[in-house]
């Protein structure tokens, strides 16, 4: 067997149960693999008689007072919000959106909205004499103003 092979595995041996017989072999014939399973059951060893040490009595308080220290260090006011990442890559991705939908909207070669039509020609005449149509059948309003008839009142229902 490999070194190699067999280190990686000398913990089945420390755990004293069932272990491979390749490398129980290994271990018996190798003074290498030997002294470093001797050497991890030392470790072991100083482990078991390790104990953990009390935590101070304060310790949660302390633990607290320095959590509202940090909290008060961080930077208040109007800006403040900006020291955020998220935040101010938010507010970056608005500003950027908003400036390509205005550039959308101002521009006429992507939005495509047809200039009118210069007058005296045809169409430009039809265009003008819509608008004008449009102003006369619509007179609702005027005639309220004046006192006229209203084509949302009928003279049946008086």
């Amino acid at each position: 067997m490999n070194c190699n092979n067999v280190r990686e595995n000398l913990i089945e041996l420390l755990a004293e149960g069932p272990a491979d017989a390749g490398i129980t072999a290994h271990v018996k014939e190798c003074s290498a693999c030997s002294q470093e399973l001797e050497s991890l059951r030392k470790t072991m060893a100083l482990l078991d008689e390790w104990e953990v040490p009390e935590t101070s009595p304060y310790f949660l308080t302390r633990l607290q007072a320095h959590i509202k220290e940090e909290r008060n260090k961080a930077p208040h006011g109007l800006f403040a919000w900006l020291r955020r990442p998220i935040a101010a890559v938010s507010l970056a991705a608005v500003i950027a959106g908003g400036a390509v939908f205005y550039q959308l909207r101002t521009t006429d070669k992507i939005i495509a909205t047809p200039p009118p039509a210069p007058a005296g020609t045809a169409v430009g005449d039809l265009e003008a004499l819509e608008k004008n149509h449009d102003l006369y059948v619509n007179t609702d309003l005027i005639d309220e103003i004046t006192g006229g008839p209203s084509s949302d009142t009928s003279e049946d229902s008086i």
